[in-house]
């Protein structure tokens, strides 16, 4: 193959396209490390009572509880498979209702949920000497996956690792530090193999990489071996209309041209201009 075409696709390769959809991982990985709390009330509910309310243990408010709504699951938090709890101290009017309301914690993802689910909540009232009154209390709404803690923590600690390893595997082939790169991207490949099955657009884009740092060191065998393990991946969970599968098209094509393989190359070529032409 021609030396400026060759090198046309090695600057290619130096941009890793990491898929759209694990930026969704990355955003819960963040996100995750960080505290929610909401100061004061909610602009649209303020506390009507006279008095200041009284306080309320969360179990007894719990028997008072008859209108539970369940929150809705958010799709980001299911793709990112997180859980977790979202603790709320609300005040409830005499009447039973939820007046106002304060965010204590939970993970972002989840908290508008459980706002939209606590506000719709009703209590039987509260008394005091027999007369209803305005009450405080704290309480949780659970986002679950049905997954045991112990697993769930060692599937967050696995997330972390990943995350951070594939950051420094992008930082070296941005920085061209390839051979240093290698094996670190690697076993980023190997690292993807221990997070969750649903997990498949990791995997994608950990064999990118590494199939990316071995490219730019003109190890085109071993590199196309990775883009196929990456189009294979995504040929199996991508639909026909996303990017990332054109993406791992033309991985493909430019390890077989690499390989002096053309009609693979241009049948692969011609896949991924296919494909990226039905994005949605």
């Amino acid at each position: 193959m021609s030396n400026l075409c060759l090198t046309s696709m090695v600057a290619l390769a130096r941009k890793p396209r990491i898929a759209v959809r694990s930026w969704i991982f990355t955003i819960a990985f963040l996100t995750s490390a960080l505290s929610w709390c909401q100061s004061g009330t909610s602009p649209s509910a303020a506390v009507k009572a006279d008095k200041s309310p009284v306080p309320v243990q969360s179990d007894t408010a719990e028997q008072n509880l008859i209108k539970r709504i369940a929150p809705v699951f958010p799709p980001l938090a299911r793709m990112a498979r997180l859980q977790g709890v979202v603790k709320i101290e609300v005040v409830i009017s005499k009447t039973g209702s939820v007046e106002s309301f304060k965010v204590l914690s939970g993970h972002p993802l989840f908290v508008q949920s459980a706002i939209d689910a606590v506000k719709q909540w009703q209590f039987k009232p509260f008394l005091v000497d027999d007369q209803p009154v305005t009450a405080r209390t704290v309480v949780e709404v659970p986002f679950s996956l049905g997954v045991p803690d112990a697993e769930y923590k060692a599937e967050q600690k696995n997330n972390q690792i990943y995350f951070e390893r594939r950051k420094e595997c992008s930082s070296l082939l941005k920085e061209r530090r390839y051979a240093e790169a290698e094996a670190l991207c690697r076993s980023l490949v190997e690292l993807s193999e221990r997070l969750p099955l649903e997990r498949q657009l990791e995997r994608m884009t950990a064999n990118q990489l590494s199939g990316h740092v071995l490219f730019s060191q003109r190890k085109y065998a071993e590199a196309l071996i990775f883009y196929q393990r990456e189009l294979a991946i995504g040929s199996a969970r991508l639909k026909p209309t996303e990017a990332e599968l054109g993406y791992a098209y033309y991985d493909v094509a430019m390890g077989f041209h690499a390989t002096e393989e053309i009609e693979k190359a241009q049948s692969n070529y011609e896949r991924a201009e296919a494909t990226l032409r039905k994005v949605e």
